[in-house]
């Protein structure tokens, strides 16, 4: 099998797990864990791990302040980090480097051409959105990356059009979705339920997910009380803006925040929404989504979702069959397929439909082994070229 290097800004923020799960996949063979920072040590154990350290506070903070200069440098890896992971490649006889994100692709580019290693990159959503917009000489390391690696990945079709659409060559971008391991997430039957139906959003309260919008929303959907409850997990920069959205709009039915939850405590949430939800936009930066973990695993328990045009989305969710999908920034659209949801049967025979659906393309044995063809694809290309 091939010997896989992985790539990581940080190893592992939570909100990652699908990384963790591609990797502890014996038929990947990833064997070492090239990173920036340890993050999370406890929820994602893994023994072969070379950490640079020179992602610290302080390298943050300083690019933050001189960001009109750092955005005219490309992404590149510090040298003492260049010399780190160099020689931990060389020692490791590593065959293949796999980069998440772009800017680590661009990052390990030079370090993969001086070492002969075929280099992957999977592209995820901002790193071909909003990162180029603002950061012009990334735009240009972006070309490199184009010209110089065999294969690029994308998680769905939405962003395989987009890399293209930014100049990459279409015969060179491979599609490999995230895969849920659905026998962690089983089928809850919700038939012969009563009372309020239950609405979920599980992810970051960034703006990007349009969380306050939801919550306008939840109230325009419901004005009378006792007919809804909408759960809210998870944390970010605009926690603040959505609790002030909760007070100002102060809907008749309930809105509870949960902040960040285990993951035990997320499956029992699920298991008692009846409807997950995610308002999901373009921001003000232009960054997008890719195509977001959350609606897969909410899918896998036979929760219908209501969520929007955007990205990948619609790749994971059949309007009118698993859900609902509305325009995005339509807040009309949004609360009236959230009324829709009032008809249980209706949500029952979706989220049965929503089962099936993960169990046809997102099973993460399915999934994984179309990302394994595509390591076995860009080692063979490489050695085909005479590298």
């Amino acid at each position: 099998m091939i010997k896989t290097a992985l790539v990581v800004n940080a190893f592992l923020p939570y909100t990652h797990i699908w990384i963790y799960r591609q990797i502890i996949d014996s038929n990947i063979n990833t064997e070492l864990v090239l990173c920036q920072k340890r993050e999370n040590e406890q929820e994602f154990p893994f023994e072969n791990i070379i950490q640079s350290g020179s992602n610290s506070f302080w390298v943050r903070y300083v690019k933050n302040r001189l960001w009109f200069l750092y955005k005219n440098f490309e992404p590149a890896l510090p040298r003492y980090s260049y010399n780190i992971f160099r020689k931990a490649l060389i020692e490791q006889n590593i065959q293949l480097v796999h980069a998440h994100f772009g800017i680590a692709g661009a990052q390990f580019l030079p370090l993969c051409e001086e070492l002969n290693i075929p280099l992957l990159v999977t592209f995820h959503g901002f790193d071909i959105s909003s990162a180029p917009q603002r950061w012009p000489a990334y735009r240009t390391a972006l070309k490199k990356l184009f010209e110089k690696c065999r294969l690029l990945i994308t998680i769905s079709n939405e962003m395989a059009d987009r890399l293209e659409g930014i100049g990459c060559d279409r015969g060179k971008i491979r599609i490999s979705y995230l895969g849920v391991p659905l026998e962690n997430f089983p089928f809850v039957d919700r038939s012969n339920r009563t009372g309020p139906v239950r609405f979920l959003h599980a992810g970051r309260l960034t703006a990007k997910k349009g969380v306050p919008y939801l919550v306008r929303a939840f109230d325009r959907a419901f004005p009378e009380p006792e007919v809804a409850l909408l759960d809210i997990v998870g944390d970010g920069e605009e926690k603040e803006l959505v609790e002030e959205t909760i007070k100002i709009e102060n809907p008749k039915n309930p809105v509870i925040m949960h902040g960040r939850v285990s993951a035990q405590q997320l499956l029992k949430l699920r298991e008692s929404a009846d409807v997950f939800v995610l308002n999901c936009r373009k921001d003000s930066a232009g960054t997008m989504e890719g195509l977001p973990i959350s609606t897969l695993e909410a899918a896998a328990t036979g929760l219908p979702a209501i969520s929007t045009y955007h990205a990948g989305i619609p790749e994971s969710i059949k309007d009118g069959k698993t859900g609902y999908l509305v325009p995005e920034n339509d807040q009309v659209a949004f609360a009236e397929a959230m009324r829709k949801m009032l008809n249980r049967e209706r949500c029952q025979k979706m989220g049965k439909e929503a089962r099936v659906f993960m169990e046809e393309k997102f099973d993460l044995v399915k999934c994984n082994q179309v990302l394994r063809n595509i390591y076995d694809e860009a080692h063979h290309l490489h050695r085909a070229r005479g590298n």
